[in-house]
């Protein structure tokens, strides 16, 4: 990189004016990292991962272009490179330039008479652990001819397919020697006195092999998606009155450029551009709606399906969930403090344990509506497939850290995030996945961007540390009901949103026969379908009588085990941070008993 980059890279802050003197544009985000990492002088080797397929800006005089990732590297970050080199395993070896190619093959010529070999006339081997010694001997070429040094720039596209993540025994020769080779030349000093860098550019570092991330040699700078001030810049760059057929942004959208910049959170500048363009060529005009449907479409086929968005139901809150008293006190306070932006005390993460059935995915969407954020629920990414676990990972959190403000739901969290010793049979997958999450959620500049809601059957299974202050601190248990009054207001609540009219006889019947059984929304909301499906085919539509609620509940057989129900009760008791959310039995029972029956009941389960 050179002087004028490092100069770049210091005034920053300054705003960046059209005209003379304005010969490039600030780096910012990741490239000033890169930059300043760069013009250190420490390192060789460099690992560039993270949303690699984006576009970035060039600026060159007054107009502001918008490039890939190779085009940008060359154009600003290494404009003025002796030798700018581009390799991957399908071109081979390429270059920033026809004379930077001559020049090349001109010092390929006197390696060849010197050696005697052929590579002027076949060109360079394309197989890297052939090319790499080649390679060397370039770099050194000019070891001692300083006027005429400017530096070398070799930048691998795909490392991933060279030095792929695997155990040492399952590698092959091919992969040892372009590990050792890599290794070699990030800690060699004769490359870092020459300036010679090589860059590898990757989506998901997780893919290479961990002893090149581990090297204390090697520098990883991650590219983020662009934030708000980067997406508005993009939209402002005249590339979008340029794919509208020079009509302004008035007159094909409903939404300014700042609205837009906001909207389309989440989202690179090249799916950006694919959101605008589908609408606009295809006679669309763009409002909040269709941004919102494309944006969260976009998202799902990033992620390749593995989150999808719920979205807020108008008029759902917290009034239509029965029962759980406490906990919708408790997010209710958690809802105005995200509408008041009051999020510096905003809890990074709640934890909503209970037994299955007992109404916490309804909770929750019930929740998230009441706040107004989106909704995104993570679903289960793993796969047998090498490096593919880590990459959806990836994928994910980087999303949501460009989303926010956002609620991320995680259903069946103990399976989801696994655990610090992830065991032996997944080389090491489960405990880097458990390590990304744990890094991630307790990131405190992240609080009031994201809200991590984890719901569990078994919060005992959950590693401890997840469950520790600042990540899944807040902990609301959820129960079936605790006595009549409980049983009848989830049957009211719920025979109200089915629209069924339950009569005083069935009220007094439910009381009578179901008051003390520890019903959840899932069992009254079997019962409830099961009475008007007979109602219906006795052709008296909504009409529910006293005689169709006995039969349903008369004719049903649970086939839970009440042991292990019992089971995840006491793991939502024990793992609760307040009493106040507990039943009135639970309140004040002994901790040690609680914990001796636990413990029976887990050993039961186990022999099963």
């Amino acid at each position: 990189m050179s002087k004028q980059d490092a100069e770049a890279a210091d005034v920053v802050t300054k705003p960046v004016e059209a005209g003379e003197g304005a010969g490039r544009l600030p780096l910012r985000g990741w490239a000033l990292e890169m930059a300043r990492r760069w013009n250190a002088g420490t390192y060789s080797l460099f690992v560039l991962h993270g949303n690699i397929f984006d576009v970035f800006p060039v600026q060159s005089g007054a107009k502001l272009s918008y490039l890939p990732l190779k085009t940008f590297l060359s154009k600003r970050l290494f404009p003025d490179r002796g030798s700018l080199l581009f390799y991957d395993i399908g071109d081979g070896l390429s270059f920033g330039s026809a004379e930077m190619q001559k020049r090349f093959f001109e010092w390929l010529a006197v390696y060849d008479d010197v050696e005697g070999t052929a590579f002027h006339q076949h060109g360079p081997p394309r197989e890297f652990t052939k090319l790499a010694p080649l390679l060397r001997r370039f770099f050194l070429r000019n070891a001692d001819d300083k006027k005429e040094r400017k530096g070398v720039t070799l930048i691998i596209d795909f490392p991933e397919k060279i030095i792929p993540a695997s155990e040492e025994a399952g590698a092959s020769w091919d992969e040892r020697m372009a590990l050792v080779t890599l290794l070699k030349w990030a800690a060699s000093p004769e490359l870092r006195q020459l300036d010679i860098g090589i860059v590898l550019v990757t989506e998901s570092s997780a893919e290479l092999h961990a002893d090149l991330l581990q090297n204390p040699h090697v520098a990883q700078v991650r590219i983020d998606l662009p934030d708000a001030e980067e997406r508005l810049r993009f939209l402002q760059s005249g590339w979008a009155e340029e794919m509208a057929d020079g009509k302004p942004v008035s007159d094909w959208s409903s939404l300014s450029v700042n609205d837009l910049a906001v909207r389309t959170a989440g989202l690179n500048l090249l799916r950006v551009q694919h959101l605008l363009a589908e609408a606009v060529r295809n006679g669309i005009r763009v409002s909040p709606e269709n941004v919102a449907a494309s944006k969260k479409r976009l998202i799902e086929e990033f992620c390749q399906g593995l989150v999808r968005f719920k979205d807020p139901k108008p008029g759902v809150t917290l009034d239509a969930v029965a029962i759980h008293h406490a906990a919708k006190k408790k997010l209710r306070e958690l809802a105005w403090l995200i509408k008041n932006a009051k999020t510096d005390v905003l809890e990074r993460g709640i934890l909503v344990p209970g037994r299955v059935g007992v109404g916490k995915t309804f909770l929750i969407d019930c929740f998230a509506s009441e706040c107004a954020l989106p909704v995104m629920e993570v679903g289960e990414f793993r796969s047998k497939w090498v490096g593919d676990t880590e990459r959806q990972q990836m994928r994910i959190l980087m999303t949501i850290r460009a989303l926010g403000p956002v609620v991320v739901v995680v259903d069946e969290a103990d399976a989801v995030f696994g655990g610090r010793d992830g065991g032996g049979d997944d080389s090491g997958v489960s405990s880097r996945v458990f390590a990304a999450f744990a890094a991630h959620i307790g990131d405190s500049s992240l609080r009031g961007r994201e809200l991590w809601v984890a719901m569990t059957s078994r919060p005992d299974m959950l590693a401890i540390d997840m469950k520790r202050q600042g990540r899944f601190g807040l902990c609301i248990p959820l129960f079936p009901a605790q006595g009549p009054d409980d049983v009848i207001e989830i049957f009211t609540t719920l025979a109200r949103l089915k629209k069924v009219a339950l009569a005083e006889s069935i009220l007094a019947y439910i009381r009578t026969k179901l008051g003390e059984f520890p019903l959840t929304g899932s069992d009254v909301d079997a019962i409830l379908v099961r009475a008007k499906e007979r109602a219906v085919l006795a052709l008296r539509d909504n009409d529910v009588q006293v005689g169709d609620v006995e039969e349903a509940v008369q004719s049903f057989i649970d086939p839970l085990d009440p042991e292990l129900l019992a089971l995840q009760e006491l793991a939502a008791v024990l793992a609760c941070s307040d009493r106040r959310y507990l039943p009135a039995r639970y309140q004040d029972a002994d901790r040690a008993k609680l914990m001796e029956e636990f413990a029976r009941l887990k050993a039961r389960a186990g022999r099963r």
